[in-house]
């Protein structure tokens, strides 16, 4: 039996974010913002949320500064704010950083547990969440994962559970047109390792083939001319194939490229984005002998070659590296430790087409070191 996971509702299109005081005011009156460190607030549209939301008379705690790659210190902090003002849900407006905190935040409200003991269970109560991305990527808005890391030991883990899926979700695309050159690639990036790997997952059906397909193909004809050329048009598109991706991976999950890209995030600070596409070209060469023919030859035809080559060939285009070494010297980089994170993720190892040996792993990591 599958199933299909989903928020309560996705409103997407161009200006829907005025859609946010009448969604929000279904669920009460008293929320909590989050937002990041500037962006927002710089695009002006940060000005105009608020003047919508009080419009609707509805009181707002604005939790803001939330730095990428959220932290248990940052969470927790966050987390006595949001307790003392007692809101009948959370609004969050970023990327995936944001939208992760948010959903961490919504379910350590409704529990006694720690964070450390809310690992690798299913997480099954949250107070409400109406999440809207401010880039094209992680598809946090449509998902039951949150990524956090633990700083005394720079692991990057994994929170989940449906409680985690936001209730609301509003795409608008208006939102991720501010974003630099280097965020829109990452996560552009992002999503394009979330479409492939929901594609080639074990847990893929038909249904999620779909989201996966339709993901790919906007992002492979979209992503150049929405970065180097500024095109608008593609830019809009982006941001749709990346809530698709959110979709699929949320109800296949994601495979070994996100088991060995976490540890480089958490161990070098890599961005998650620069790190998948790093992976993604040894992943695919790897993976080629279990891939159906039939998903072999669609990629190939949408990419017009060999996938890892053309991948390659894509991160070059977009100034992105394709080897760690690019990044961080050599010499910092302890790889059996790499190798040993990785292997941790056994959700994601589990659910990749091909059996994965521990020396699959360090091969991996030593092509593209």
């Amino acid at each position: 039996m599958a199933i299909l996971e989903l928020p309560k509702k996705i409103i997407y299109g161009i200006d829907t974010i005025n859609q946010l005081p009448e969604e929000a005011i279904m669920i009460g009156k008293k929320f909590s913002l989050f937002c990041g460190e500037a962006s927002l607030k710089k695009s002006g549209y940060l000005e105009k949320i608020l003047e919508l939301l009080g419009m609707k008379g509805l009181e707002i705690q604005i939790i803001n500064g939330i730095t990428p790659e959220p932290n248990i210190p940052l969470v927790l902090e966050i987390l006595n704010k949001v307790k003392e003002y007692k809101p009948d849900g959370i609004i969050a407006i970023g990327g995936g950083s944001v939208i992760d905190t948010a959903k961490v935040v919504s379910a350590l409200i409704t529990t006694n547990s720690s964070i450390s003991e809310l690992r690798g269970k299913e997480i099954e109560f949250s107070i409400p969440i109406i999440a809207s991305p401010t880039t094209a990527g992680t598809g946090s808005e449509v998902t039951r994962f949150a990524v956090i890391t633990d700083l005394d030991t720079k692991d990057k883990f994994i929170l989940y559970g449906k409680a985690l899926i936001p209730q609301i979700a509003i795409i608008d695309p208006k939102l991720t047109f501010t974003m630099s050159p280097l965020v829109a690639s990452a996560t552009g990036i992002d999503a394009l390792s979330h479409a492939i790997e929901s594609f080639l997952s074990r847990s893929a059906t038909c249904t999620t083939d779909l989201w996966a397909k339709g993901a790919l193909e906007t992002l492979w004809n979209n992503l150049i001319p929405s970065i180097l050329e500024n095109s608008l048009y593609s830019k809009e598109r982006v941001s749709y194939a990346s809530f698709w991706a959110g979709v699929a991976i949320n109800n296949t999950k994601t495979t070994l490229v996100h088991a060995m890209s976490r540890p480089l995030g958490g161990l070098y600070n890599i961005i998650h984005g620069i790190a998948n596409g790093i992976l993604l070209p040894p992943y695919l060469r790897f993976n080629a002998p279990f891939i159906p023919q039939e998903k072999m030859s669609y990629l190939k035809n949408l990419m017009g070659g060999y996938p890892p080559d053309k991948i390659e060939e894509l991160l070059k285009n977009l100034n992105l590296p394709t080897k760690i070494s690019q990044l961080i010297d050599k010499d910092r980089i302890d790889i059996k430790l790499l190798v040993e994170r990785a292997k941790s993720a056994k959700m994601n190892i589990d659910n990749n087409l091909g059996p994965v040996r521990e020396e699959d792993i360090y091969a991996i990591y030593m092509e593209v070191l």
